[in-house]
């Protein structure tokens, strides 16, 4: 870690809660928990400039974000060495703390911000993530994989519709998107439902979850679909 993340490593270390993933089942070796402060770190450092989360959510950023983006690793999974495209990466979320458990996985960020692109660049610089690209642009513009993505993940990218949409030139035949939901999911998911056909989207699956017990009642679904 280099001299100017150590100035925030006193702050990155008070957010840092050990606790919180074991609750998730999650044990970090030496390794990971320096990767997880330095990530932290450059979030802290990077927030003022990029606007990466709220103020009012940086005093329980570990929970709301970085244990809210494991919930797809948790409750879904992903194939060994699986290829994913996260819309809307913004701070990093849900692909660092993912990639930080699974170094396996194969990822695209992409971002239409530039400073938070720029942001993502350091992240993956400072924690020598291999197979990471970040594409600082729209996403519909990004060059597509010739076989796809085995998964699409995004956290918090517009409607349901509007985000299999998006999804759907990028995935893999047989590829899944995941995505956060914790208002309007019954409008969303009736719509979803009710052109279902036309749209050729799938809903395959619906986890309701808890965040230590103080941010409830969240929503990840699995959605399929076909071309």
């Amino acid at each position: 870690m280099n001299k100017t993340l150590k100035q925030f490593l006193n702050r990155a270390k008070a957010c840092y809660d050990l606790k919180e993933l074991e609750r998730l089942g999650l044990t970090p070796d030496m390794n990971q928990r320096e990767y997880i402060l330095t990530f932290l770190c450059l979030l802290l450092k990077w927030n003022k400039v990029a606007g990466l989360i709220s103020k009012a959510d940086e005093n329980n950023l570990f929970l709301r974000h970085f244990c809210d983006s494991l919930q797809p690793l948790l409750l879904f999974g992903f194939k060994k060495n699986a290829r994913i495209l996260d819309i809307g990466s913004g701070g990093g979320f849900p692909s660092i703390p993912i990639r930080i458990f699974r170094p396996d996985l194969t990822m695209v960020l992409a971002e239409s911000n530039r400073k938070k692109a720029v942001y993502l660049k350091e992240v993956k610089k400072e924690l020598v993530l291999e197979n990471i690209t970040i594409f600082n642009g729209r996403v519909e513009k990004m060059p597509k994989p010739e076989n796809g993505f085995d998964y699409v993940i995004s956290r918090g990218v517009g409607s349901l519709v509007l985000l299999s949409q998006i999804s759907k030139p990028f995935l893999a035949p047989d590829g899944h998107l995941y995505t956060y939901k914790t208002k309007n999911i019954v409008a969303e998911l009736e719509l979803i439902t009710s052109n279902k056909e036309k749209a050729g989207v799938k809903i395959s699956e619906i986890a309701e979850y808890d965040l230590g017990n103080q941010i409830l009642g969240l929503n990840l679904i699995s959605l399929e679909i076909h071309k």
